[in-house]
């Protein structure tokens, strides 16, 4: 089955959730692989939603792991902190961890921080 990322781009309530402070999360297989679509504010206070998600996709110890942030508009240090503890799960198992649709803060946070060195990041030169 095909996922196309239209798919996880159209969410439901996303002004509400951007007004709230909440994040929606959903995700699912794609082959032998699995999606993981994020929107909202990632924050202290929801990250662990984020966290939780990504160990669930983790578990089954697919091939790869696609994480859409497009519908991220803001990331914290809680939030980052659970990027680089999902990176280093999945390259410990040997599951590929592809963050897709990463724009403004999110994607300036990584840059300056030099950690978007240690994600692979969808249409992101290799070796950049």
């Amino acid at each position: 089955m095909a996922v196309r990322s239209e798919t996880w781009r159209n969410f439901s309530a996303r002004e509400s959730a951007e007004m709230s402070g909440e994040i929606n999360i959903v995700g699912g297989d794609v082959g032998m692989d699995r999606a993981v679509a994020v929107q909202g504010r990632i924050t202290v206070a929801n990250s662990g939603e984020m966290r939780t998600a990504l160990a669930n996709a983790l578990r089954t110890k697919p091939t790869a792991v696609s994480l859409d942030l497009s519908g991220v508009s803001y990331l914290d240090t809680s939030g980052l902190a659970t990027l680089i503890e999902a990176v280093r799960i999945a390259r410990n198992q040997g599951t590929r961890l592809i963050l897709s649709g990463m724009h403004d803060q999110p994607r300036y946070f990584l840059e300056i921080t030099r950690l978007d060195r240690l994600f692979e990041i969808a249409g992101q030169e290799a070796g950049r």
